[in-house]
């Protein structure tokens, strides 16, 4: 299985449609966005876009999805494949102009004058971003090496027992009874080089976590069987990460993080935070946060 695309959802609930302009920021895989609202003369338009902090070169290819939301199961929606970035010399805007007009929008999707806007965001490449790298695993060490493993051509040069020590995973497949045990090269599939070596890199005992690695270190951390390395994940997310309520519960269920769920549903206080973590399909939601957001919903009426 690959690692799961980054990706994000930002929300921005306009109180009173009638307001002639209204926006939220946040911040994901070190870009500040911003998702705004405002009218022309008769309809209304949608802008949505990123900002780097500094003035280097960046481009994220992604598939961006602009949503207008009602309460009453109304919803417009705006889907395509677009990059944000500087390439061009300013920072390229998802604008969506001419959205409805200002009266369909209060006829047709206010409810007592609120609306939801939307930006799903699935990235596909991130150029721009790379970081350096904190250890070497190439060539350089062969002679402290006693195997070598081929992510995508790239070859790290390792230790087995090392490996084996922290993985329950490389335990089986490099000092077991499997064939790969015997073999001085071994192909993994299905992973990302970049993000083999951020794992690489956190098991020996290097500080590799960030915004823009935890999802792909926490993945092989996860397919791999490290504990050593989900902790240090974990204890990222619960402390430092700037993910998103609903971000940080998706991932301690799919990761199976009991403190970082319990830190989630500790933080669930109104209704507002209960639709926030909601997914499109609830029939998808873990049974035990579905109860959990039952009682907290009980709880507040």
């Amino acid at each position: 299985m690959g690692a799961p695309l980054k990706h994000f959802v930002m929300r921005l609930v306009v109180d009173d449609v009638s307001n002639y302009k209204d926006c939220h920021d946040e911040i994901h895989y070190d870009i500040q966005w911003e998702l705004s609202f405002k009218h022309t003369r008769r309809h209304i338009d949608i802008e949505f876009y990123g900002i780097k902090g500094d003035d280097s070169p960046w481009k994220i290819r992604s598939e961006t999805t602009l949503k207008v939301i009602s309460e009453n199961g109304a919803c417009l929606t705006n889907k395509k494949d677009f990059d944000f970035g500087n390439s061009q010399g300013d920072d390229a805007r998802f604008e969506w102009s001419d959205v409805t007009s200002r009266s369909t929008l209060s006829s047709d999707y206010a409810v007592d004058g609120k609306v939801i806007i939307e930006a799903s965001v699935i990235i596909k490449e991130m150029i721009g971003f790379d970081k350096e790298d904190l250890r070497k695993f190439d060539e350089s060490i062969k002679k402290f090496s006693d195997v070598v493993i081929v992510v995508k051509e790239r070859k790290f040069y390792l230790s087995k027992l090392f490996l084996g020590l922290q993985s329950s995973y490389f335990d089986s497949l490099l000092l077991g009874n499997f064939e790969e045990s015997q073999k001085s090269e071994i192909v993994l599939n299905d992973i990302n080089p970049t993000d083999f070596q951020n794992f690489l890199e956190l098991i020996h005992g290097e500080d590799s976590i960030n915004s823009n690695t935890i999802d792909g270190i926490l993945h092989l951390a996860d397919m791999y069987d490290t504990p050593t390395a989900i902790k240090r994940c974990e204890t990222f997310l619960l402390n430092k990460s700037n993910k998103t309520l609903k971000m940080k519960l998706e991932m301690s269920i799919r990761y199976n993080l009991n403190d970082l769920k319990k830190q989630c549903l500790s933080r669930i206080e109104t209704v507002a935070h209960i639709r926030s973590v909601m997914p499109e399909n609830i029939d998808e939601m873990d049974p035990s946060v579905s109860r959990a957001l039952l009682l907290k919903s009980m709880a507040l009426h």
